[in-house]
């Protein structure tokens, strides 16, 4: 009873203070952590909300020099999108100058039960997992322990072969090892037929680059980051998703981020549903109904998460791989990251922008100058980030086959990020 008094006194005291400064306390003496439970797993729920305002707390639009009627805009657009049935539901985050600008949820979960979705829900993040796995990469390449040059057959026997023996590590960042998003033969989908992660990577190494010699050119591909999560487990001993939580979401504070679906969990009653189809014809294909959509951690698109969570890792990355005064990331690993490698036909609503790849970040940029970054799920999920504008904008659908993505990066790029400058009437 007095340890729980004391905890209370201690809450009071903080939220009494500066914001920033609270985020910074909680994070040195470990009290309140920001995660989801004791201990980052869901055993006790919280609310997330609360952690989140102290990191990014709430600005009015003039506080942050933006008008009103560009918030009116979006929050007009998405809802749009809705009543049009060209989305499910949505929640639009956005941050600029480390405030939260705007934060709202429209549409439903479910396009049959018209049930409301609900802020916070989880949603499936599919390929915005690879910026997650990358950086973990990453932290390894930091210390010495990975190296880029290194081939992966030096850590999955399967490689070690005249077809992948040359596929490298710089290979399965950047997407340039010629192994294809599809297959032949055996059915490399059927993710049932698998027990691990390694039986996924085992596959791929004995199928092999049949596209291109690796390193000639750019072909985007799930198999390269499956395999990149094997080769993390290899080199640290254990699974791969072990290290994504200790080492990236603990630290980042992102309690409602999940590598695997469990029914002991109790985030899972958040989870959000997936719809698929296009207007007038969503139908919802997934819910959570006590079986994970993967029985394990898929590294190139299985992770779950939140906008809130989402943002502090864009966050992170925004400022050179430190967060709240902790170095995650070397500046050199940013780097890594964000440089473009390759060009893609990435559609894109940034007028004038190329998009192009880097060490698995999408990139925005004006003849290799890096304007944003970001990643997509296909899932209907989208993260960007502008460091010249301090600006996080977070678009999370479950609407599998949505096309808004474009447009909402054309309004969000003329009416926030780069704003066309208004002609004045004499």
């Amino acid at each position: 009873m007095k340890s729980t008094y004391l905890l209370f006194c201690f809450t009071v005291i903080l939220l009494s203070g500066n914001c920033h400064a609270q985020g910074e306390l909680k994070e040195q003496t470990g009290i309140l952590q920001p995660q989801d439970g004791v201990n980052g797993k869901g055993e006790v729920p919280v609310q997330q909300d609360d952690f989140f305002e102290l990191r990014f707390p709430k600005a009015t639009p003039q506080n942050l020099g933006v008008s009103s009627a560009v918030i009116d805009r979006l929050s007009e657009l998405v809802s749009g999108f809705v009543e049009a049935e060209e989305i499910v539901g949505a929640e639009l985050l956005i941050i600029k100058n480390q405030r939260t600008l705007m934060h709202e949820v429209f549409g439903h979960d479910d396009p049959m039960a018209k049930q409301s979705i609900a802020k916070n829900s989880i949603f499936s993040i599919r390929s915005m997992t690879k910026p997650l796995v990358g950086a973990t990469a990453q932290m390894l390449i930091d210390e010495g322990v990975l190296k880029l040059t290194d081939p992966v057959s030096k850590y999955l026997v399967s490689f070690d072969n005249e077809g992948s023996r040359n596929i490298t590590i710089e290979h399965l960042l950047t997407h340039r090892s010629g192994l294809p998003m599809k297959s032949a033969g055996r059915l490399w989908s059927d993710y049932s037929a698998y027990q691990n992660i390694d039986e996924v990577a085992d596959y791929w190494g004995e199928y092999g680059p049949r596209l291109f010699a690796p390193g000639e050119q750019y072909h985007y591909a799930d198999a390269n980051v499956d395999t990149l999560g094997a080769v993390i487990g290899q080199v640290i001993g254990e699974p791969a998703e072990a290290m994504i939580e200790r080492r990236l979401f603990e630290p980042l504070g992102m309690g409602d981020s999940i590598t695997l679906l469990n029914k002991d969990d109790v985030r899972v009653s958040r989870v959000a549903g997936k719809n698929a189809g296009g207007r007038g014809r969503w139908k919802q294909f997934w819910s959570w109904q006590g079986t994970p959509y993967f029985s394990f951690p898929m590294f190139a698109q299985g992770c779950y998460s939140t906008p809130t969570d989402y943002a502090r890792f864009m966050q992170m990355i925004m400022d050179g791989g430190v967060y709240n005064g902790k170095r995650l990331l070397s500046e050199a690993a940013i780097a890594r990251m964000v440089t473009p490698v390759s060009k893609t036909t990435m559609p894109t609503g940034f007028a004038g922008l190329a998009a192009s790849y880097g060490q698995l970040m999408q990139i925005y940029d004006n003849n290799g100058e890096v304007v944003a970054f970001g990643h997509s799920g296909s899932d209907g999920t989208y993260a960007w980030a502008w460091p010249d504008q301090g600006l996080i904008v977070l678009y999370f659908t479950q609407s599998r086959g949505s096309i808004t993505m474009s447009r909402m990066e054309a309004v969000i790029d003329s009416v926030l990020a780069r704003p066309m400058p208004t002609q004045r009437e004499d």
